[in-house]
């Protein structure tokens, strides 16, 4: 099938994209892994008038830290991501990133992208929802950060307008005694969206039994990742014991909003339930490591 006709443009920095796209604005698609705007441009979903490609723009690329947490390109593919060794609580996310489509696509897709198509299923999002990560997003002349839980509106709808680039992910650094887990359900291992995922991010006291703090996020049974705020709540300052942890699943279970779409609600909250239960056993052993 053949492809739309546009101008192509390969900027060599984020400043020349910026101008770009303040030029083009909504006629113009931002290409860096093009897992998914390919498909858009052959299905003709999406007809833009210009395409600006990311792949010369080498501040996008690769993680580095400091004393106030990491920094990620967002062209940082997901086998990078899976790869790189961000300590026991960022685990969550090299989990994440390692079961994103197949290797192919995890070699060409990128977590910048991930989270801007702002699927329900995007498996990187929930680790970053529960590592309280930040985008930021550039423009010609200005930049902000926004929080990952304020950045998704609606399937497929984010906060960016048409003129912003996303540039970088910034996950805060964790206390020690931290570790973190995702689980993901899906009917094939590879090339399969999330029918549900649960991402956890667990901080215990000295003591390495008292949950200091706890974050429980869920992907694909809401419109939006999301935070199962009650399950955590109900955890912080108890023991991580097998039967907090069955009550914490239980209330994730209620949380959960599953559309029903391409499983019975009910059976989402059941894997709700279950996978909350994985990973927040998992996350504990990363923590207590």
């Amino acid at each position: 099938m053949l492809l739309p006709k546009f101008d192509y443009n390969a900027p060599s920095d984020l400043e020349e994209a910026c101008q770009i796209m303040a030029n083009y604005g909504d006629q113009a698609k931002l290409l860096a892994g093009g897992t998914d705007l390919l498909i858009a441009l052959r299905k003709k979903s999406v007809t833009p008038a210009q395409i600006v490609a990311l792949d010369r723009i080498e501040d996008l690329e690769g993680g580095w830290g400091d004393e106030e947490g990491f920094f990620l390109g967002s062209r940082t593919t997901a086998a990078e991501i899976a790869e790189s060794d961000y300590g026991p609580a960022g685990q969550a996310l090299a989990q994440a990133a390692s079961q994103v489509g197949s290797p192919l696509i995890r070699n060409l897709a990128t977590i910048g992208g991930n989270l801007a198509t702002a699927m329900p299923a995007a498996d990187m999002a929930p680790p970053l929802l529960a590592l309280q990560a930040s985008v930021v997003l550039q423009k010609y002349g200005a930049r902000r950060e926004v929080a990952i839980s304020d950045f998704f509106v609606a399937p497929g709808e984010q906060v960016m307008l048409a003129e912003e680039i996303m540039s970088l992910i910034f996950i805060p650094e964790l206390p020690a005694g931290s570790g973190g887990a995702f689980e993901k359900l899906g009917v094939r291992k590879a090339l399969e969206r999330s029918i549900v995922s649960v991402a956890t991010v667990i901080s215990l006291d000295d003591d390495g039994k008292t949950i200091n703090q706890v974050r429980i996020a869920l992907g694909a049974v809401a419109p939006t990742p999301m935070l199962a705020v009650n399950a955590a709540a109900g955890l912080c300052g108890k023991k991580a014991t097998a039967k907090n942890f069955t009550e914490a699943g239980k209330t994730a279970a209620q949380e959960a909003q599953p559309r029903g779409l391409r499983t019975s609600a009910l059976y989402s909250r059941l894997m709700v339930e279950t996978l909350t239960v994985r990973a927040l056993n998992r996350a504990f052993d990363a923590a207590s490591q």
